[in-house]
């Protein structure tokens, strides 16, 4: 009898226990509504997960008790109402320099060049009409420089396209992208000063040769470098 009545206490315990720790989102009926849970993953922003799900940003803030939908952290669970499985949601640059930005001053020699050799514009990516960024040939290996000081708020490779790819944050919600490295240097959170190493040119994602994909962003927009380059 001691051992069937400590087996159920333990069964209890357990039930118990995994009801904490995953919390279930019902309706008034007290039925569990159709979706599914997606873990927030590191620079995921709420705005892209319910893009990626076709989902009401309105409505899974409502169902997450989400107050600042600017503010949702790495591990955090959130409840997707009407979805049917879990998605790969992707990160984009966008999404990492998301900020809210005052009206841009353009002034010549703001930053330093990363790396010297000839430069071509950008790609024009999809749905805009201007390139973002410029494109600098070196030959592999060559340090790259950061353009400003600041901190690293990206150095990983996976935004798709831009292989090895680093982010640093500047004053006045500037952002300088560094895409193709051979290697990243420095890692996220790090502090870096103008003129530091921060990676080597190389030819990772899309590019078959050689060069530094480039780009000034204040928050989400993407600037043209040459006014700002020396």
């Amino acid at each position: 009898m001691t051992m069937r009545v400590a087996l159920v206490v333990v069964v209890v315990f357990l039930l118990v226990g995994c009801a904490c720790s995953a919390p279930r989102v019902v309706h008034s009926t007290g039925q569990a509504p159709k979706g599914v849970y997606h873990v927030v993953e590191r620079h995921q922003t709420l705005w892209r997960i319910c893009k990626t799900y076709g989902a009401s940003m309105d409505e899974v803030a409502r169902v997450n008790r989400i107050r600042d939908k600017n503010r949702i952290m790495a591990g955090q669970r959130l409840f997707i109402p009407g979805a049917a499985k879990v998605l790969k949601v992707d990160v984009y640059i966008e999404d990492v320099t998301a900020r809210k930005t005052r009206k841009v001053t353009y002034t010549k020699s703001r930053f330093i060049w990363p790396v010297r050799g000839p430069v071509t514009k950008g790609e024009v990516r999809s749905g805009s009409t201007r390139p973002t960024g410029i494109k600098i040939n070196a030959r592999e290996g060559t340090p790259v420089r950061a353009a400003d000081s600041g901190r690293i708020v990206y150095s990983d490779d996976q935004i798709r396209g831009y292989g090895n790819l680093i982010i640093i944050e500047h004053n006045d919600e500037f952002f300088t992208i560094y895409g193709h490295n051979q290697i990243n240097l420095v890692k996220e959170e790090a502090r870096v000063s103008k003129g530091q190493v921060i990676a080597r040119v190389g030819a990772t994602g899309t590019t078959s040769t050689a060069t530094l994909h480039f780009e000034i962003r204040q928050g989400r927009k993407a600037l043209d470098p040459l006014r700002f380059l020396p």
